[in-house]
């Protein structure tokens, strides 16, 4: 049988080691998922054909393939799908967003081209958008206009941040839920 595979994109300013990464991959790993965080070059100064080339030499995408994406990850690997256009199981956007901030002009280039809604939402059958009401790096708004953009499923949590270390989150069980479900609706 063929394993379940999930990739795991930081965003601006992150690394593998941040956040809730590494409890995320320990405990999909430990319900039989294979599970990379990818580590992007330069997440201070991200670079968007940069980090696609990263993406490209690291990730295998087929039915079997779940992807999570955290803020700047979220559009980077959007970007990422819709060159490929290869169909996966399913992805969770956390805090994600898919416009120019006007806080981050540095991130412009990112959400410089419109996404082709339509054809992502054919590439991806099980699609979750995730957000708190009191992300100040992101306002839910833009993560709430992605889901709507994407058709995707829509979890908003009262109290969350921006999903990091230093919103407390260094554990995020309500992930962990949403892969385990998309597994077994995709049996």
């Amino acid at each position: 049988m063929q394993a379940h595979r999930v990739y795991i994109i930081h965003g601006y300013q992150a690394s593998v080691q941040s956040h809730w990464f590494p409890w995320i991959k320990r405990t999909l790993e430990q319900q039989g998922f294979e599970v990379q965080v990818l580590a992007l070059s330069a997440p201070d100064h991200p670079d968007i054909g940069a980090w696609l080339d990263c993406l490209c030499a690291n990730i295998k995408l087929d039915s079997q393939t779940y992807l999570i994406g955290h803020s700047l990850g979220c559009i980077t690997l959007l970007r990422y799908l819709q060159e490929q256009q290869q169909a996966v199981a399913g992805m969770a956007l956390v805090s994600g967003f898919a416009e120019p901030l006007s806080f981050l002009p540095a991130l412009d280039p990112f959400n410089a081209a419109p996404l082709d809604a339509e054809n992502l939402i054919r590439l991806v059958p099980q699609r979750i958008v995730m957000a708190a009401q009191d992300d100040h790096i992101v306002p839910y708004p833009y993560s709430l206009r992605l889901a709507e953009k994407l058709d995707a499923d829509w979890e908003l949590f009262e109290r969350g941040g921006h999903f990091m270390a230093q919103d407390g989150f260094t554990e995020f069980p309500a992930l962990y839920d949403v892969m385990i479900r998309m597994r077994e609706q995709a049996t």
